[in-house]
């Protein structure tokens, strides 16, 4: 399976497709483009489809990380994180790490919960990091075609960071791409999404979770924007969490997403590699937090 098997309309064409050995993969920012800002739902969606993940983030007592209460914050941390992962130096991976662990750690579950879970679980954040592999990948293939296998192989090796990042040790991240997908079908014999759990992921993909820190502003985001997102967001997950999350894709759905499509390949005609640049400022925003003693997280 291929990341964008689970696609039902391949908008690319044939003209953008890569030659065997052409991209020079330093970094998984190599492979960003301009649909970036469209993915991170759909990476958010597949994570936490999940039920271990999803239940550990629907009921998480750390309120300052909720997507639903604080999304500019939760978008920072995450994007910093990712930032730390591809780009970062190992005293950036270092901090990282420990405040991750530390904030996780208040992420267990309880007597209650549907499931049993530990934010620290390995088992767990592998997945998470097998997901944001996805992030990645399925940027530059939705915009200029398949990659090859060699660059897939070269993808998994950069690709280690977002696992060790976390609590994952490196003997435990896949050595390959075929290793990898083994790894991410068994995952997705897993998905399970509750009814509570997919309530906070469709608002999450319509971005109504903007309306409760931003009210008014926020509403008329959600109705501009959240269909265009939604589109994108069917279509960046595999087919087992769409049917978890009763999705189907509609001709609207169709029509937004090619027309983001044809919109990013003309973005990354002016400028590729786009997130290379974000990611730095969001570096010199951790250097900066640290170094004046201010809340990273």
């Amino acid at each position: 399976m291929t990341s964008l098997a689970y696609s039902d309309a391949d908008t690319r064409p044939a003209s953008d497709l890569p030659d065997a050995g052409r991209l020079r993969i330093d970094s998984l920012v190599d492979l960003s483009t301009w649909i970036w800002p469209w993915l991170p739902a759909a990476n958010v969606v597949m994570q936490l489809a999940h039920p271990g993940v999803g239940y550990g983030v629907y009921e998480s007592p750390v309120k300052s990380g909720r997507a639903d209460l604080r999304p500019i914050k939760r978008g920072r941390t995450t994007a910093m994180y990712l930032a730390v992962a591809t780009l970062g130096t190992d005293a950036d991976k270092k901090f990282v790490h420990d405040e991750v662990h530390k904030i996780h750690a208040q992420v267990y579950s309880r007597e209650k919960s549907p499931v049993k879970y530990s934010g620290n679980s390995i088992p767990l954040q592998r997945w998470v990091a097998l997901c944001l592999v996805r992030y990645f990948v399925d940027q530059y293939e939705s915009v200029h075609g398949p990659l090859s296998l060699a660059d897939k192989d070269r993808v998994i090796e950069v690709a280690a960071p977002l696992a060790t990042t976390l609590n994952v040790p490196a003997k435990a991240w896949p050595n390959s791409w075929h290793e990898y997908e083994t790894e991410f079908a068994k995952g997705l014999a897993d998905v399970r999404i509750d009814a509570p759990v997919r309530q906070y992921l469709q608002e999450l993909s319509t971005f109504r979770v903007l309306e409760v820190r931003t009210g008014k502003l926020g509403v008329e985001v959600s109705k501009v924007v959240g269909p265009w997102n939604l589109a994108a967001t069917k279509y960046g997950v595999p087919q087992e969490v769409r049917d978890a999350m009763g999705w189907t894709i509609t001709p609207g759905d169709r029509r937004r997403y090619e027309l983001i499509c044809k919109m990013a390949r003309l973005g990354d005609r002016v400028l590729p590699r786009s997130l290379r640049g974000l990611y730095t400022v969001y570096l010199w925003d951790l250097r900066t937090r640290r170094r004046l003693g201010l809340s990273v997280y």
